[in-house]
């Protein structure tokens, strides 16, 4: 009492002098304020603040409560933990989705998804906005059915592995701002455990891929390929473009006195040729205007480019080791001297055998994991999910300029660890 009596004192003994600054006793009433009387005021007040702060309160820990966005049986993930694989996906294509704009009148985002899903023509029921944020969560999905498929078959990190998900931890947050990290919402620590989760699960599905290889037979695989259809060309040749591209973007036939040259020049490269001189030396580096070509190629179904269908067949029959006329090709644009390398090479056809048995053993994996995934519950929060707009989520906190600020200074750091 004698300290609030103090305090009333010394707040009259500052404001003495001041008009209306302090109640007069009358105003105030017979013991009123700090020193006793009536604290009915005092307490509603005191009842309205606290009212307002657990409000407050409340409202601030449902705000900062992690928002789970999908169950995988009784797995949470919150929004927090997809931060991470939005911004992996939006700072991938944030560098280029100004040049997208200018190019194709839109946002990469708002442009048709041509991923799973999409007709692979520009035309899709949905944007790139949806269909990748399908993928991410798809993804995210399959991360955690195969970590705990890997913890429950006894799959383990090696010490090595550990360390290379936390450098792959610190490489992810360099660059950052405190603040940006706080946007975010990242740590060492959460991205760390992201990165041994992945690993964890890329570890078991090596090991469940290398079990499914054994069920496909590349005999069935290969079986509608035709060996003939793949015959691939090898060659070395000199070429001349006899067209150019207009300011507007639209191709030209060079003017007569240049295409008059073109024939001089590439017809000096077959006379030197058939004299014998070492083919791969037969024209200026300093000449624009002839492109030379050590390792080109083509295969039998797919045609070339360079020469029309008359003048290909003159050099699908020529020998290893023979140099063709000068092929002065008006219709395909082009003049053209060629050396045949090997006219029956098997490359494209054992690639095309590669590539065809890999699908098929990528389509048993993908069958086994979409039966995999009905033994799960997956419970998506559509109320939170629908929200997100990929695009918008991180591009706002770490803006296409910050990401080539970032990729400056790494490229910078490496050439100066090399010097």
């Amino acid at each position: 009492m004698n300290s609030a009596k103090k305090i009333v004192s010394g707040q009259e003994k500052e404001t003495k002098g001041v008009p209306v600054s302090v109640p007069s006793k009358k105003q105030m009433g017979s013991g009123s304020g700090f020193g006793g009387g009536n604290k009915k005021p005092i307490v509603l007040g005191a009842l309205c603040v606290l009212i307002v702060l657990i409000l407050c309160i409340g409202v601030g820990v449902q705000q900062f409560r992690p928002k789970n966005v999908v169950t995988v049986d009784k797995e949470k993930i919150s929004m927090s933990d997809m931060m991470y694989p939005i911004y992996e996906v939006e700072s991938q294509y944030a560098p280029y989705n100004e040049m997208y704009m200018s190019a194709m009148g839109t946002s990469f985002w708002n442009s048709a998804y041509q991923g799973s899903g999409g007709t692979g023509e520009g035309v899709s029921e949905v944007t790139n906005a949806i269909g990748i944020k399908q993928e991410i969560i798809s993804r995210e999905v399959q991360y955690e059915i195969l970590s705990k498929l890997a913890s429950k078959n006894k799959f383990t990190l090696t010490e090595d592995e550990k360390k290379e998900a936390e450098k792959n931890a610190e490489k992810a947050l360099k660059g950052l701002s405190w603040f940006q990290k706080f946007q975010l919402d990242f740590s060492k620590k959460r991205l760390t455990s992201l990165f041994e989760k992945r690993a964890l699960a890329d570890k078991y599905r090596e090991s469940k891929q290398e079990e499914l290889n054994k069920t496909v037979k590349r005999e069935d695989a290969i079986k509608d390929l035709k060996k003939a259809d793949y015959r691939q060309y090898d060659l070395q040749f000199y070429y001349a473009s006899v067209s150019e591209t207009d300011d507007e973007g639209k191709s030209k036939p060079v003017a007569d006195d240049k295409k008059k040259s073109l024939k001089a020049k590439i017809e000096e490269i077959a006379k030197k040729a058939k004299n014998g001189d070492d083919f791969t030396k037969l024209s200026d580096d300093k000449d624009k205007d002839l492109t030379f070509e050590k390792d080109g190629n083509f295969v039998e179904k797919d045609g070339w480019e360079y020469l029309s269908d008359a003048n290909l067949k003159k050099v699908k029959k020529m020998k290893n080791g023979q140099v063709s006329q000068a092929f002065l090709d008006e219709s395909s644009g082009y003049y053209v001297v060629v050396k045949m390398i090997n006219n029956n090479s098997e490359e494209a056809y054992k690639t095309a055998c590669d590539d065809a048995e890999k699908t098929k053993q990528e389509e048993a994996f993908a069958n086994w994991y979409t039966e995999e995934e009905t033994k799960h519950k997956i419970d998506i929060n559509t109320d939170i999910w629908t929200e997100v707009a990929l695009g918008t989520v991180t591009t706002d906190i770490v803006t296409a300029e910050d990401l080539n600020d970032m990729n400056e200074d790494s490229s910078d750091a490496a050439s100066g660890s090399n010097e």
